[in-house]
């Protein structure tokens, strides 16, 4: 590059990755606006289940992590105040209600007695009877 020249990323404004973006220090603040996203059909089962759940799974994730780092510096004593049981206890609710709705839809035999599945689906009180 001589004298004056700018490099590629220099040269690329936020107007320019997202034409409709006038103000750049808005171009993330939209993301409320934004339809849900579908999720892709070709997903087996377990698959479009993990999807269905991930926000879940995201939210239950970063507060072990969050609990991993002030544990590991040694600051876990001092706030124990953050227990990430009760997000783990909503994805698995969500994983297990998704895996027994993709098992009944594709109208495989209920779930054996004595499997996560079965005991999840009596703790709800889902029946579990097939349908014909």
């Amino acid at each position: 590059m001589g004298s004056g020249q700018s490099s590629p990323a220099e040269r690329v404004s936020p107007q320019m990755v997202n034409p409709s973006v006038e103000d750049p220090s808005k171009a993330n603040t939209d993301t409320q606006q934004r339809p849900k996203k579908k999720p892709p059909k070709d997903l087996p089962g377990p698959a479009l289940v993990e999807y269905k759940c991930r926000k879940k799974k995201k939210a239950w994730s970063e507060c072990v992590g969050s609990f991993y780092n002030r544990f590991s510096s040694g600051k876990v004593l001092e706030d124990e105040e953050s227990n990430c049981d009760e997000l783990f206890e909503l994805y698995r609710q969500c994983y297990l209600r998704g895996m027994l709705k993709e098992r009944l839809k594709k109208g495989l035999d209920v779930p054996k007695e004595g499997t996560i599945l079965a005991e999840f689906a009596e703790e709800e009180g889902i029946p579990l009877s097939k349908k014909r």
